[in-house]
């Protein structure tokens, strides 16, 4: 019997970030379930101004399951004529399923004319969409009409959180929808290190450690966590901070903050993005991934901490409560505020030998992920 063709509509590597990481896992999974599964990407993802970082490419050295024959690069995000040539290829292929990959409003243009050709002249092809998130944390006034645009093409979507779900319910009520998760980002576990030669190699001598890690964002509430710590230090004085991760906005202001709480000497920042190769030893060293976000659908970072066995202290926003089990794999808190974050923090450190964090997590992993995109292909392909 030949095999059922899915074409996957998304950034690829050498594009680094979470898209990247969602299309390999995609595709390594959808190809070991026995289908045939390419990818169509991006020549050009953002143009260069407006993007806050320093590249939006990955130099890493390991790159998590390549598929480099796969993927063929064809779209510019501002260029309709590689929409066209999309369509094309598409259309030579004859899939039975396009699956588009959904994070921002700002490929609307791009998404919504690949979707209507694929949707007006390739009536046997199903499109369906994996939304990462529907509105954008920054939630400009105008996305709604955007998304709604563009995904009025689609014949079902898949959501990667149960509150992601809502949003598109609302909007989309008649329209078939399933639910998955990211999937747990392991492929960074190398096993080269330990907690203890962890810490040896980044110089950590305090018997406590935190992390705030992946791209700075005013969202991610890291103001939260440095007017926080100093808090902490006076009950734990004993504790290293480490900030990691590219900022995208004014690192400076940052820096103020923590010289002006007179905190530096406890706090290890390293403003860069990680590559893959080097992730590993932050994640052994740290007790715990501090998240105190204002906002989030679902989140990577988790993900990551997870793929590490690494508990995390997270506020209540969008999905996260959906992948955190209270007291065993993390501490969910309503906000960042410090009366509700600084306990939780305290909580974590002083129960990190008391509460199998570690196997809790290793336990509640098996039942997220793309353990479900199997059941989800049989139906939207048999249908």
């Amino acid at each position: 019997m030949e095999k059922k063709k899915i074409i996957i509509v998304a950034p690829a590597y050498p594009y680094r970030g979470g898209q990247a990481l969602v299309e390999a896992y995609l595709h390594k999974t959808m190809t070991e379930l026995g289908y045939n599964t390419s990818t169509i990407s991006y020549k050009l993802l953002y143009p260069k101004i407006f993007f806050p970082g320093k590249t939006q490419f990955d130099c890493s050295k390991n790159i998590p399951f390549e598929h480099n024959d796969k993927i063929k690069r064809i779209i510019n995000s501002i260029n309709p004529i590689t929409w066209l040539k999309t369509y094309k290829q598409i259309k030579k292929e004859k899939p039975d399923v396009v699956m588009i990959v959904w994070w921002m409003f700002f490929f609307a243009p791009c998404l919504s004319t690949i979707s209507f050709l694929i949707k007006h002249f390739m009536k046997k092809t199903k499109i369906c969409f994996l939304v990462e998130n529907y509105i954008s944390h920054e939630n400009h006034f105008y996305e709604r009409f955007f998304v709604k645009h563009t995904f009025h093409y689609g014949d079902s979507f898949i959501s990667e959180s149960h509150y992601i779900y809502n949003e598109i319910k609302r909007d989309f009520p008649k329209k078939k929808i399933y639910e998955t998760t990211l999937s747990v980002f392991d492929c960074y576990n190398l096993n080269r290190y330990d907690k203890q030669k962890a810490r040896e190699f980044l110089n950590i001598k305090t018997s406590n450690v935190i992390m705030f890690f992946g791209l700075i964002r005013q969202y991610k509430g890291l103001d939260s966590l440095i007017n926080v710590f100093p808090l902490l230090l006076k009950d734990k004085p004993d504790t290293t901070l480490m900030i990691i991760g590219e900022c995208y906005e004014d690192v400076n202001k940052y820096k103020h903050q923590i010289e002006q709480l007179g905190i530096k000497d406890k706090v290890i920042m390293e403003n860069r993005f990680i590559a893959n190769e080097d992730v590993e030893p932050y994640f052994k060293a740290t007790d715990a991934v501090i998240m105190p976000y204002y906002s989030a659908t679902q989140s990577g970072i988790l993900m990551m901490a997870y793929g590490f066995n690494v508990p995390v202290v997270a506020t209540k926003v969008g999905g996260m409560q959906e992948l955190i089990e209270n007291d065993k794999t993390g501490i969910l808190i309503e906000d960042n505020s410090k009366e509700n974050l600084l306990p939780a923090i305290e909580k974590m450190l002083d129960t990190k030998d008391k509460i199998p964090y570690n196997e809790n997590i290793a336990s509640f992993i098996r039942n997220i992920g793309y353990n479900n995109i199997g059941k989800i292909l049989l139906d939207l392909t048999d249908n």
